[in-house]
């Protein structure tokens, strides 16, 4: 993905996107998702109050597993499924979101109305903070010879 940084010179970023869609099965594995993540976007559908209504518990679980109990983390609230009829107002929405201090958008994955700035927005956002962006540039791991065998063996997976 290639966004603008804050010097306003395009910057092209590898994004890693984990989608449990808020499903009970995956409840044992958000903990590892939250632990690295610099970006969190969490959705619900404005044609359903019972998402909205939900989104105190994910918020507490985000801050429960991410860094620095939340704070170090863009999070995005994002309304979805505005091409159906609204059961959340977005006012509603955006004060909730202003409240616990996240970013709010609107979109329509149906339509794909919003749904770049959406990811175009919290990518942004971590370019700007520089305590994000410190944990993201690869480094050379303290005292370790990148000459000498290991006799690790790869798991496989990404974390």
């Amino acid at each position: 993905m290639t966004v603008l940084g804050p010097d306003e010179r395009p910057k092209r970023v590898k994004v890693t996107i984990w989608d449990t869609a808020g499903q009970e099965r995956f409840r044992t594995l958000t903990s590892s998702y939250y632990r690295g993540a610099q970006g969190i976007i969490m959705v619900y559908d404005v044609a359903r109050k019972d998402t909205f209504e939900s989104l105190n518990m994910w918020l507490q679980e985000v801050e429960q597993f991410s860094m620095n109990g939340g704070k170090d983390v863009v999070k995005l609230l994002v309304g979805n499924k505005i091409d159906q009829h609204r059961l959340v107002e977005r006012g509603l929405a955006n004060s909730w979101a202003k409240e616990k201090g996240m970013l709010f958008m609107e979109a329509s994955a149906k339509t794909k109305e919003g749904i770049t700035q959406v990811f175009t927005e919290v990518v942004s956002k971590i370019l700007e903070n520089p305590n994000l962006l410190a944990n993201t540039r690869p480094s050379k791991p303290r005292g370790t010879n990148l000459n000498a065998p290991t006799n690790q063996k790869s798991s496989g997976g990404c974390c």
